[in-house]
């Protein structure tokens, strides 16, 4: 069995330990980068080249890390090629019609909404004026302005001063960006990230933001905190979460407030060493491979 790996450097660290846990399993693995890739739409089929080798045809399953920073068009192309691998027999994990969704906030946000989770009040809007007066027309008054593409907290940035949000606002629509303005849900620098495996719990962990900092995330600074008993109505929701969004892999971000409980985001390209930090007698790398070996023999 030869297990593909789109990753950007396959010496990272949770690259490089899911490599390791397939190959402890009897697999064969290629990593690679989506700028490996040459589709080729011959006479006859689709062909997709990696070092002159057409993964349609050698490839069982594909594991796809996260995109990074990308154009549109890139975005686009990239999505369509994991839609192609998927036509033509190849497992793809996440499904990426999984990862067309998580990765495009309003979309994963108002399908949680259509669901009945709760979600943060939120506005979208590409033009400045009509931001800021839905902004008073809602009340909004402490704010995270974040981007429609975008993980691990990068680019988000709250404000509470009106005239700031004003510049903020204008520069980001003067270069033809979406306003997504999400106001903001106080958690007192605490939220859980529950990772998601199949439909079950693997692991859970509170993250807690750097002294002065609102941001959470592990890669912002961020320490991870185990939980070992998760309360049973987050664990429902965070497995939903994952199934309305077609998740197979997932780590979903809940917060417990004074207001209640939020999903601020579920990550279809999750990152676990935080987790396994929390959790050194898991092999978390080792869970996911077995997990995708096993769905693929079925």
């Amino acid at each position: 069995m030869i297990i593909g790996i789109i990753t950007r450097n396959p010496n990272s660290w949770s690259s490089s330990h899911l490599i390791k846990a397939f190959e402890s399993q009897g697999c064969t693995v290629l990593p690679f980068r989506f700028s490996d890739i040459v589709a080729y739409v011959a006479r006859d089929k689709l062909k997709l080249f990696v070092k002159d080798m057409d993964i349609i045809e050698n490839l069982t399953a594909v594991v796809v890390r996260p995109f990074g920073r990308v154009s549109l068009d890139q975005a686009i192309f990239r999505i369509d090629l994991l839609y192609a691998m998927q036509d033509y027999g190849l497992a793809v994990f996440n499904k990426p019609s999984a990862i067309e969704k998580c990765v495009d906030k309003f979309r994963s946000l108002y399908l949680l909404k259509m669901h009945r989770l709760p979600v943060p009040e939120t506005l979208v809007t590409e033009r400045c004026s009509l931001a800021l007066r839905t902004v008073d027309m809602f009340g909004f008054k402490d704010v995270v302005i974040k981007p429609m593409f975008g993980s691990r907290g990068h680019g988000s940035t709250r404000v509470r001063d009106k005239d700031i949000l004003w510049e903020v606002i204008r520069s980001i629509t003067f270069v033809r960006r979406t306003a997504y303005i999400q106001k903001f849900v106080p958690h007192k620098g605490v939220d859980i990230r529950v990772f998601v495996l199949g439909d079950r719990v693997l692991a859970a962990m509170y993250r807690v933001a750097p002294e002065g900092s609102w941001k959470t995330n592990i890669a912002r600074g961020g320490k991870p905190f185990r939980i070992d008993k998760l309360d049973p109505s987050i664990e429902e929701i965070a497995i939903k979460a994952a199934k309305i969004l077609d998740c197979d892999i997932a780590g979903v971000d809940i917060a417990e407030t004074s207001q209640g409980v939020y999903v601020f985001e579920v990550n279809s390209q999750p990152g676990w060493r935080g987790l396994q930090e929390a959790f050194p007698e898991i092999d978390i790398a080792k869970e996911i491979a077995s997990y995708i070996i096993n769905k693929v023999k079925r």
